[in-house]
């Protein structure tokens, strides 16, 4: 799944060539996502212009010129196309903008996982009123941390992947943390002190700008607006290594399950603190 360096990366590729374009025409798939508009409010869209666009978590905002917001999820196989009108059209395509300019938006997904849902002026998405603080904010401190989970002891791998404390973060990056800041992920939330939420959100930044720089990570599907993959991929130091050795210390990378999800780490430069 997307998380949010591969939004913000797909966010900055369409501002550059979508803001100030009219949208003239909407064609429509014949599938439905799981969470999708209804027609006639996507064929709406003609005769609008994009004005901004935002993200927000691993949403993806596209504000229009008369108030209205187009919101994006890409699920787990979405990906948002920016093409000319002559490119042949690719499969599983559910919803086509064709721009003024001579650009089509695509949004394509394989698995229908994804979200597009339009919401009037003054409307908003009741979907972010879930998502927590931006991952680069200055009011998420290692002070609200240590508050806000001193009397929980759900683990820390869990933690960051919960979205309504910290915005973005996924399996991915959740692991290169971890890592970073040398926690191991089953560390409990409440036994974490001020100096290692310090280290953490220090972390946390880090590999987020780091892997926004390098245009995300691409492990299957994910393909920036212009369809080039992520780079950050070959910086990965923890994820999908199970085995190999620790970049640092030579010590077999560990894999194990939390939470439904595999979690990558090293047992050595992450010792256990239970």
């Amino acid at each position: 799944m997307p998380e949010l360096p591969e939004v913000e990366v797909i966010r900055r590729g369409l501002a550059k060539k979508l803001v100030g374009d009219k949208i003239i025409a909407v064609d429509l798939g014949r599938q439905r996502l799981r969470r999708q508009a209804l027609d006639s409010e996507l064929a709406s869209l003609a005769g609008h212009t994009f004005s901004r666009l935002t993200r927000r978590g691993k949403y993806l905002l596209l504000h229009l010129d008369q108030g209205q917001t187009l919101l994006v999820h890409l699920g787990m196989t979405g990906r948002l196309l920016l093409q000319t009108n002559s490119c042949p059209l690719p499969p599983h395509v559910h919803l086509t903008l064709h721009c003024q300019s001579g650009h089509k938006l695509l949004y394509q997904d394989v698995r229908r996982f994804g979200q597009i849902l339009l919401y009037p002026p003054g409307k908003r998405p009741p979907a972010l009123e879930q998502v927590g603080w931006e991952p680069f904010s200055r009011g998420l401190t290692p002070e609200w941390l240590r508050q806000k989970m001193a009397r929980l002891t759900r683990p820390v791998k869990n933690f960051l992947l919960d979205g309504r404390f910290i915005a973005g973060i996924g399996n991915i990056y959740a692991s290169e943390t971890l890592f970073e800041a040398r926690v191991h992920p089953q560390t409990p939330v409440g036994r974490i002190d001020l100096k290692t939420w310090e280290t953490l959100l220090r972390a946390i930044r880090r590999i987020l700008r780091r892997a926004i720089k390098a245009g995300g990570t691409t492990i299957v599907n994910y393909v920036d607006c212009d369809g080039q993959s992520g780079l950050f991929s070959v910086q990965l130091k923890v994820y999908g290594r199970a085995g190999s050795p620790c970049p640092v210390c030579q010590t077999p990378i560990t894999r194990l399950v939390m939470a439904g999800r595999s979690t990558f780490f090293c047992s050595t430069c992450q010792p256990i603190n239970l």
